[in-house]
């Protein structure tokens, strides 16, 4: 082998990622909503107090606990993705990289106690405090939105609560959308006011109103749990208005279960 760039005779190993983008979710119907509707953005609750300083108060604590609009990807190899699937779901829809960066798909910013970037945010967030009408409090916003501590405890959403186990997010190589919004910041949510069904309620109204879309050419994979579901979603499919009969096609021969994924990846 010659000269490669990265040594005589280096044989590079597989790649860690995978060219697609995955979204796991929990059953197959919602796997019919998105390919009739798109993805659409929803609040997710994220703990950033990563980002102040030692010991906050339980105002500033509380206030970092904060709902985020987005819709959640990965970029897992499906050979590595079991635990993934385990854990948000066995039916998913993967999507090009393209795709993704067309619409500012982009990965999460895993900081921990140490990293420069947390102080960074730290010091960006003490000088703004003496100046609440800085244009910058937009920028701090859309770092939040891209912020994720490199572990920490997980929101259950049936528990409406941090859970007590301590995850390790790094581990899910989450790339997120967010909606672009004029005022992002009126899109999210502290935790108290998540908390309120009406306000959590009116803010998911108005982010379903603005799906991320795509084309049939942009969808790698369609996986559901079973292979008794392929039948099924294969005659939801042939029954939707929004594709012709080529693009059907297309979804069709894109369509695996979760079994095989396990089996044969």
């Amino acid at each position: 082998m010659g000269n490669n760039g990265y040594g005589e005779g280096l044989t590079l190993s597989p790649t860690i990622s995978s060219n697609t983008l995955f979204h796991f979710t929990t059953n197959k119907e919602n796997i019919i909503s998105i390919l009739k509707e798109g993805f659409k953005p929803h609040l997710c609750m994220e703990d950033l107090n990563i980002v102040l300083q030692d010991k906050p108060t339980k105002e500033e604590k509380e206030e970092l606990e904060h709902a985020i609009p987005m819709v959640c990807f990965c970029d897992i190899p499906l050979s590595q993705s079991k635990n993934h699937l385990d854990t948000y779901g066995h039916c998913g829809i993967g999507l090009s990289k393209e795709w993704g960066k067309r619409n500012k798909i982009s990965p999460v910013l895993y900081v921990h106690e140490e990293s420069k970037i947390t102080s960074a945010v730290q010091s960006m967030l003490i000088s703004l405090l003496n100046d609440l009408d800085n244009k910058l409090w937009d920028d701090i916003y859309w770092i939040y939105c891209f912020t994720k501590p490199y572990e920490g405890k997980m929101w259950g959403e049936k528990e409406k609560k941090f859970l007590d186990e301590i995850y390790r997010f790094y581990d899910e190589r989450e790339r997120r959308y967010v909606p672009i919004l004029d005022v992002l910041s009126n899109y999210c949510l502290c935790k108290r006011d998540y908390l309120d069904e009406s306000q959590r309620d009116e803010i998911n109204h108005k982010l379903k109103k603005m799906p991320l879309e795509f084309e049939a050419s942009d969808i790698k994979y369609i996986i559901v749990s079973s292979e008794k579901e392929i039948i099924y979603i294969i005659k939801e499919i042939g029954q939707m208005d929004g594709y012709n009969q080529d693009e059907k096609k297309l979804l069709f021969s894109r369509v695996i279960s979760a079994k095989q994924v396990g089996e044969d990846f």
